[in-house]
């Protein structure tokens, strides 16, 4: 396992960190979003930015210096837009810390300082996940920065986090089976979420049922719900909505509501039903984590019912763009 402290206190040690930033795309991008989420609520004087990688390098946050700390991420480590975006940060002075599944020199390892090789797939345990990682990041730097409160309860999350993702994915396979059957001929799928289960939301939405499964979808922050979009719902319109643990949870609850009494194909996923209140106070910084799991189980079976495989592509990886 990657020492993520022993990695912080080197950083810290050579230089005055006042920014970190996260930049990447698509999975990747979305995994950044419940650190990012996490320090916007926490820090007091850090600064963060999140970006897509491509616009990192077209137009750079200027709160990226010498004084930042720039995580990049690619499961292949070669993710062209995101290994220029370690460039551009490097030029400007900062840290890089760069993640990838893949051993080896590759272009993530390249214009890294440190890179993190994470793991995934069944049995592996949560906390040395590519989302993990960048959640340790996060509130590794801020307590060493600003001594922040949540420490303690951040780390006790992880370690239970480790139980309750594989306990829970086994759980809610009955729900899972439910959706793949009611959801399998749906042209049209709308995905709300608030907090940090918004970025689970986005990232279903454009990797899962636009990329994987070619269905057409939106993604709806369940803040911004009443103002605008709930004008396109009807009994048969095809809503997934990924509860918020957290702070943010009345917005869901607003959502279920009214959808409860106008629509009749709503999907909930509810953490607090299999575990996640665990994490107490720190919980909705995990939801984006807690979300992605249970989603690995339904998209499984979703594609399975569809026989349209996960793997299966038009134009990724198959032509220049």
């Amino acid at each position: 396992m990657f020492d993520i402290k022993k990695m912080i206190e080197e950083i810290t040690e050579k230089k005055e960190i006042k920014n970190i930033s996260f930049t990447g795309v698509g999975g990747s991008l979305a995994c950044y979003y419940a650190a990012n989420y996490y320090l916007q609520r926490e820090a007091k004087h850090l600064t963060t930015s999140f970006v897509s990688s491509n616009e990192f390098v077209h137009d750079t946050p200027a709160c990226v210096t010498e004084n930042s700390i720039v995580v990049i991420a690619s499961r292949g480590g070669n993710t062209k837009e995101t290994v220029e975006a370690g460039r551009v940060a490097k030029k400007l002075g900062a840290t890089v810390v760069g993640l990838t599944h893949e051993e080896g020199i590759n272009g993530i390892s390249t214009v890294s300082d440190y890179t993190i090789v994470f793991e995934d797939g069944e049995g592996i345990p949560f906390e040395v996940g590519k989302s993990a990682y960048i959640m340790k990041i996060a509130y590794e730097l801020l307590y060493k920065l600003e001594k922040n409160d949540k420490y303690e309860a951040m780390v006790q999350a992880m370690a239970k986090m480790n139980d309750i993702i594989p306990k829970a994915q086994k759980d809610i396979i009955p729900e899972a089976i439910q959706f793949s059957i009611n959801y399998k001929d749906d042209h049209v799928i709308y995905t709300l979420g608030s907090g940090t289960a918004w970025s689970a939301a986005q990232q279903q939405t454009i990797c899962i049922f636009m990329e994987m499964q070619w269905i057409n979808a939106a993604v709806i922050h369940s803040g911004e719900f009443f103002h605008g979009p709930f004008e396109i719902t009807d009994p048969d319109t095809a809503f997934l909505l990924l509860k918020s643990s957290g702070k943010t949870k009345a917005l869901d609850e607003r959502a279920i509501q009214f959808l409860s009494q106008y629509n009749h194909h709503l999907t909930v996923i509810d953490p607090e039903k299999y575990g996640l209140n665990e994490l107490n106070e720190v919980s909705g910084y995990f939801d984006y984590d807690f979300h992605t799991a249970m989603l690995s189980v339904f998209n499984k079976l979703l594609a399975d019912m569809r026989n349209h495989p996960l793997s299966k592509r038009k134009y990724m990886w198959k032509y220049n763009y």
